[in-house]
């Protein structure tokens, strides 16, 4: 079993703020852990209020003893690796640059190129090309507006209408 977490001011300090301002969620979280060890609270009851599995505290405290700081702050892997891989980026630019096209056909095409890779999003697809400097728009076919009226009926005039005309006539 692990002794309590003793902090000095500065490591406490350090703490806090880290608690308080650091990007990313699970280094405040292991923070807040180590000030509630440090206050004596016991590691079933940090990791109740947390949120984590039992186990997790006492691997807080125990990488707090090992490297201190550069202990706690080991380990944020960042997330899932990009399902959409520098290969299938490279063909998706080549594809793009060849010919204007849109993004389903983008697609089709890396997807034939590469079948065995895994499932990505028209989104990430524009994303990607997109950080590649290619812009991913829609073009319009015309940017005239259709002259036809949108309703078959006429505008009925009431007679607010008619003051407002009235008033611009004058």
């Amino acid at each position: 079993m692990l002794s309590p977490i003793v902090l000095t001011e500065p490591e406490r300090l350090t703490l806090q703020e880290l608690a308080a301002h650091h990007l990313f969620a699970d280094f405040r979280r292991r923070a807040l852990g180590l000030l509630a060890l440090n206050k004596g609270h016991p590691f079933a009851l940090v990791a109740d209020i947390l949120g984590v599995t039992l186990p997790t505290p006492y691997n807080w405290a125990r990488a707090w003893t090992a490297k201190g700081l550069m202990g706690l702050l080991d380990g944020h892997q960042g997330g899932a690796p990009a399902k959409l891989t520098p290969a299938l980026l490279d063909t998706a630019e080549a594809v793009a640059r060849a010919a204007p096209c849109t993004l389903a056909q983008i697609d089709g095409t890396v997807r034939e190129a590469h079948p065995d890779a895994p499932p990505f999003s028209l989104a990430c697809l524009a994303k990607g090309l997109k950080k590649r400097g290619l812009s991913c728009t829609r073009t319009r076919l015309t940017l005239k507006k259709n002259a036809a009226p949108t309703s078959s009926r006429p505008r009925k005039i009431t007679s607010s209408i008619a003051k407002r005309r009235r008033g611009r006539a004058s």
